[in-house]
């Protein structure tokens, strides 16, 4: 043993920290006993204003684990909530003796779960997460509960002793022994009281029954906020977006909650709508905007290149939302401006037409498509997704960036939608189709049936179905030549997947229109 592991030297560190660690955590409960030389314990609990000097005046604890005093009942049956006034458990030590076994764990005060209305996740009853939910369903981690420790964000406790007018008494007790303590170290026996604004201990060194005990027992004070305030009083941040330049040609920047901004509207690069559109479990976009559960952002997304936004709308969003798209914020240029789509919708007042974006129309054509082909013929000529699969279409957009992974992932989706999911029992009622002929040809020889033939359409799905081969694991194969040739017909490189993609979307479309001309008009 090392002379200052023996002095506690690291302990006392903690301390000093008053247990909080530099990312915001507390921790209130420890359970460090590696064996009978070696013992470390935290506990805590909370006193009230009125018993913070007399706390501070001796080491020895209030309330110990597994004796919390709530309820307390005496031998005239009285019944009280707590043993002593103005000291009141936040953890409570919780064992059960049963046939079948045994348990025990820690249980955090009800009182701070449901102050904070926390809502709880894990394993077990030792290995639990309290989160905080916020107005717009984000999860904040509040207390973290494990078999030896708890932790407690600092700035959820400050604000409940505060509220409370309480303080909370971190208390601990460590001991270490050795069988000898080295000359070198001039280590003197000693029984020191050590005390200072935010912290009372005691430090005992002794020679007991052969061996040499270094112990130190006491607690710590985390004290209230000096100004209440509480998570239920709003705080608004609006940041503040491009909107032109000045005289000078330097950029204007104007905040979103500025007064007279209406119909200013400020840019967006595309990307910024990736987080959207890669998460469509949560959110949904469309030609109008991207909508969640907690917030909605009117947008103009059927401009190609960019997003417009109208700066006073970027004001509904949350600070962190609002944070986001300021990173992608970009100067106006000559030419940029709201779609006519929009323009129409939003600022003239007419009916919602048809996005002008190609992503968006598709996915308005394709089921615009499918429910007139039902229809006319009683059964869809796509099948609809699998539920596992649904999160594909509301994901399906053009891609912002020449990345083979995004085109990858996006044109796998256009031939799910499409080639996969056509419907092959119905094309093939009443119609002779020779043996090994699958979707593609089933489709040919329908249309075929109907004295149509259209050659260039099937060119281009046998392509795209040549295509998918090659996309397995995001990289393309040399060795497939079916897959060599739909690159050539599609003229693929490294440096056009954005382009490819807006083709294939554009012949996609062709193809709704091709069949809804000649078999639903």
């Amino acid at each position: 043993m090392q002379k200052d592991y023996f002095l506690l030297t690291d302990k006392i560190a903690e301390i000093e920290s008053r247990f909080v660690s530099r990312d915001g955590w507390l921790k209130i409960y420890g359970s460090d006993t590696i064996d009978f030389k070696d013992s470390a314990g935290i506990f805590c609990y909370l006193i009230s204003e009125s018993k913070r000097q007399a706390e501070g005046e001796q080491y020895s604890w209030s309330i110990r684990k597994g004796s919390e005093g709530k309820p307390s009942v005496y031998g005239d049956n009285t019944y009280k909530t707590y043993d002593e006034e103005g000291v009141e458990p936040f953890l409570f030590y919780k064992h059960f003796s049963y046939n079948d076994g045994y348990e025990h764990y820690i249980d955090i005060s009800e009182e701070f779960v449901l102050y904070f209305k926390l809502y709880e996740r894990g394993k077990n009853k030792q290995n639990r997460t309290f989160y905080y939910v916020d107005d717009y369903g984000e999860l904040d981690e509040v207390i973290v509960v494990e078999p030896k420790q708890i932790r407690v964000r600092i700035r959820y406790l400050k604000e409940y002793i505060t509220i409370r007018d309480m303080h909370l008494v971190v208390c601990f007790d460590y001991m270490r022994l050795t069988s000898e303590i080295p000359k070198d170290w001039q280590v003197a026996f000693k029984e020191e009281l050590i005390q200072n604004d935010y912290s009372t201990y005691s430090h005992l060194i002794r020679n007991i029954a052969g061996e040499f005990q270094s112990w130190i027992m006491g607690k710590v004070f985390i004290g209230p906020n000096p100004i209440k305030k509480t998570h239920f009083d709003p705080e608004y941040k609006y940041e503040s977006f491009i909107t032109g330049y000045d005289e000078e040609g330097n950029l204007i920047y104007e905040s979103c909650d500025a007064e007279r901004i209406d119909f200013k509207t400020t840019f967006f690069k595309k990307e910024v709508l990736d987080k959207y559109y890669n998460d469509p479990g949560k959110y949904q976009v469309d030609g109008f905007g991207v909508k969640s559960r907690f917030f909605t952002l009117k947008c103009d997304n059927n401009v190609g290149e960019y997003v417009p936004v109208f700066l006073s709308d970027l004001k509904s969003l949350p600070h962190t939302e609002q944070l986001h798209w300021k990173q992608y914020n970009i100067p106006p240029k000559a030419g940029m401006g709201l779609s006519r789509t929009y323009y129409r919708t939003m600022i003239d007042g007419n009916w919602a037409e048809q996005p002008d974006a190609i992503d968006l129309f598709f996915k308005d054509k394709y089921e615009e498509f499918n429910k007139k082909w039902e229809q006319k013929f009683g059964w869809k000529l796509y099948k609809p997704l699998a539920k596992q699969d649904e999160h594909l279409f509301t994901a399906l957009h053009c891609i912002s960036s020449n990345n083979i992974k995004a085109f990858c992932e996006q044109a796998l989706t256009v031939v799910k939608l499409t080639i996969d999911r056509l419907n092959e029992k119905e094309l093939a009622k009443g119609i002779e189709i020779p043996k090994g002929i699958k979707g593609i040809g089933k489709l040919e020889k329908f249309l075929e049936y109907h004295d149509i033939t259209i050659p260039d359409m099937f060119v281009f799905l046998r392509h795209l179905q040549s295509l998918r081969s090659g996309l397995i694991a995001h990289s393309f194969s040399e060795t497939n030549k079916d897959c060599k040739k739909a690159m050539e017909y599609f003229g693929l490189s490294d440096s056009n997947y954005k382009d490819v993609f807006e083709d294939i979307l554009e012949k996609s479309i062709f193809t709704l229109n091709t069949l809804e001309k000649r078999f639903l008009q």
